[in-house]
């Protein structure tokens, strides 16, 4: 004959559980309230249900301002639309769904991957929406210094011959539509080994590090300035008029970069440049052609005494460039087509 429990015992029990679930309650609270990751909560119409304090530290306000206040009394209206459309779609579909969000800060932009999570009540309903973030900043931040670091010069910080190579090829492009000239410009110093040699290489990165500052203020904007390595330097000038406009700009910059450079701890030190220009269509139609045809204008200004611009002239012997850098960048770029960049 089995033995039925006590009627007291089995009280007990419940108390012991229910206080069991109480400790295990406040434990998943003290979870959520001190987890280092902004977690929130929605009900269906858009009003917080639950912050905990990292949400509420990301947008800056006290907990109490946030929960039973509209998504839309926090963020701009643009901006809630957005986040909140993700939340809706998970309210009416049952299912997870995850994001990226931009919180703006008056200490800079955090930027989050949001897991957006349905709480489905006892009918199979969503009842609430749940949302976890992570603050993914300084992934953020490292992939856009290696994503700038594969296309900029480590020295000069210019863009670098791949870089380059999709601009030219965005201007030429660009030229083809709208009928118009483009100049391009190899910009080499003469006799930059000596200043290594004499000064050391510290004192000749110092100055291709004022050469580029340069070369930057006598260009526009819309141009680009690139370092194709070593001492040498491109200058693409889209929408240019004539070969007059293309010539005063290259004499602008030979002048500015004959100006003496300080290089702190070894004194002044002056150096002239030679300059090759070439002018599409006239010189070239190609990426190859105008790179190889600037590039032997450049030869020509040194063969010519040094020091000075020299516009492309037919007469220029090409195998006395081939494997140079501007004809390797040119090939290059025809290779591998990269798709166009920002």
């Amino acid at each position: 004959m089995s033995r039925k429990p006590s009627p007291q015992r089995t009280k007990a029990q419940l108390v012991e559980e229910l206080n069991a679930l109480r400790v295990m309650e406040r434990e998943h609270r003290l979870l959520l309230d001190e987890s280092s990751d902004p977690i929130f909560a929605f009900f269906p119409d858009g009003r917080y249900r639950y912050v905990n304090h990292a949400f509420a530290a990301g947008v800056d306000r006290d907990r109490r301002d946030i929960v039973g206040h509209s998504i839309w009394d926090i963020f701009s209206k643009e901006e809630a639309d957005r986040r909140f459309a993700a939340v809706r779609w998970v309210f009416e579909n049952g299912q997870s769904k995850v994001i990226e969000v931009r919180v703006p800060r008056a200490d800079g932009d955090r930027d989050y991957v949001t897991t957006v999570k349905p709480i489905f009540g006892d009918h199979a309903e969503v009842v609430s929406v749940i949302c976890v973030s992570k603050d993914i900043t300084e992934r953020r931040i490292m992939e856009e210094k290696l994503a700038r670091m594969a296309l900029h010069d480590g020295l000069t910080d210019l863009p670098n011959r791949v870089l380059v190579a999709d601009r030219l090829g965005q201007a030429l492009s660009e030229a083809v539509r709208r009928d118009s000239r483009i100049a391009l410009m190899l910009v080499d110093f003469d006799d930059f080994k000596a200043v290594n040699d004499t000064l050391g290489h510290s004192a000749g990165d110092l100055l291709l590090q004022q050469a580029a500052r340069r070369l930057l203020a006598c260009v526009r904007k819309s141009d680009t300035v690139g370092r194709l390595g070593g001492d040498e330097f491109v200058v693409v000038v889209p929408g240019i008029e004539d070969e007059r406009d293309a010539m005063v700009l290259a004499e602008k910059i030979r002048r500015a970069l004959n100006q003496p450079f300080e290089l702190p701890g070894s004194g002044c030190k002056s150096i002239s440049s030679s300059i090759g220009v070439a002018i599409y269509p006239d010189h070239g139609r190609s990426e190859i052609e105008l790179s190889r045809n600037a590039d032997g204008a450049m030869y020509q200004a040194k063969s010519r005494g040094r020091n000075r611009v020299q516009l492309f002239q037919p007469h220029c012997e090409p195998e006395s460039i081939a494997g140079h850098p501007a004809v390797s960048l040119a090939l290059r770029a025809s290779e591998l087509t990269p798709a166009p960049l920002e």
